[in-house]
């Protein structure tokens, strides 16, 4: 993170609630700050052509972006669409208001994990609306990785020296939490933090790449330069369509997921616009649209029922028809010492070899 995006953050969490920006779009229109993909055309235009309602997309980076631009002012926006480690930040800051579920008919229809999660609750009221979510999966090349064990350690081992590919993201700080026996990674102690340090330096010989987009990894997996990583499910995905023996392992030690939710920018829900597009984003249809730009998981799991045998088997390969898979992952969570993490990763991928 840049020191320009982090003084524009720290400088917003001490910005008096009356100086936040609040909404004043017009009606028929949607301005939202979301991740690339998340506006797509395939499933904005039916939108626009059944409402009468245009959508305007910026996209981030990162999720500290959602902060810096809700929080911190400048644009405006209806929506968002942060990650469940951002979400109890935007709400503790005043830049959302909460979700009136009654007007958000559909949402009764997500998983039911996705029904009223604890990233989302505060003060007896909701907060966002569950949209897409991803198991973070550790995936090996069964031709190079034989009999692979069901744990972590698979990363660490120096038998795949230079074979290793990382996730250049806090969940690999979290990753190495797990295996250092961690038991809340998002609330670690100075001497916990210390521990996953020790281990992500002690792994980083062994790294090929730390990869940024699921597109790098591919890439990887594809010349064979890479034979255990922490990966997304297009990863897998992807590498099945190309014919190769990539497994899943499911670690003992555990392994994290993600979430990305709905939230309303502060005065936007008098938007007619807003929870049109709340419910219409929660509908089967609009998700099965949405997973053939992303191949992420959606939370109304009728959205299976919606795309081709092909890549429903995929889905139901990787278990994501199963509801059960869902609580049994550690999703990710508002991280108090969030800077200090940042600065810990940076601080390994900085270290020599």
């Amino acid at each position: 993170m840049s020191d320009r995006v982090l003084a524009a953050i720290l400088a917003a969490l001490f910005l008096p609630l009356c100086a936040l920006p609040t909404a004043a779009n017009a009606a028929g229109r949607l301005n939202i700050l979301t991740w690339e993909g998340y506006a797509d055309a395939s499933f904005v235009k039916p939108f626009t052509d059944k409402t009468g309602c245009t959508v305007k997309a910026t996209y981030v980076g990162s999720g500290d972006e959602f902060v810096a631009k809700l929080v911190g002012g400048g644009a405006i926006f209806d929506l968002a669409s942060p990650q469940s480690d951002i979400t109890r930040r935007l709400v503790d800051a005043g830049a959302v208001e909460a979700v009136d579920l009654g007007r958000v008919p559909n949402a009764a229809k997500l998983s039911a994990v996705f029904q009223r999660p604890a990233w989302l609750e505060k003060d007896g009221k909701t907060w966002g609306v569950p949209y897409t979510f991803g198991v973070v999966r550790i995936i090996v090349d069964a031709d190079k990785v034989p009999n692979p064990p069901q744990s972590l350690e698979v990363l660490w081992s120096d038998k795949y020296k230079g074979k290793v590919s990382m996730w250049d993201d806090l969940e690999t700080v979290y990753t190495a939490a797990r295996l250092a026996g961690v038991k809340d990674v998002y609330n670690m102690t100075d001497a916990e933090l210390a521990k996953a340090k020790e281990l992500l330096l002690r792994q980083k010989p062994m790294v090929k790449k730390y990869w940024f987009t699921a597109g790098e990894l591919d890439t990887l997996l594809a010349n064979r330069e890479v034979w255990v990583a922490n990966a997304w499910e297009t990863n897998l995905v992807n590498a099945w369509r190309a014919g190769r023996n990539i497994v899943e392992i499911v670690p003992k030690e555990g392994r994290g997921a993600w979430t990305d939710s709905w939230m309303i920018a502060r005065g936007a829900g008098k938007n007619p616009c807003v929870y049109q597009w709340l419910d219409y984003t929660a509908t089967p249809e609009a998700q099965a649209a949405g997973h053939k730009v992303t191949g992420f998981g959606y939370s109304n799991p009728g959205m299976l029922d919606k795309l081709d045998p092909q890549t429903r088997g995929y889905l139901k390969r990787l278990q994501m028809d199963d509801p059960a898979i869902l609580t049994r992952v550690n999703w990710w969570q508002t991280v108090k010492r969030r800077n200090l993490y940042l600065e810990t990763w940076n601080q390994v991928k900085a270290a020599a070899n």
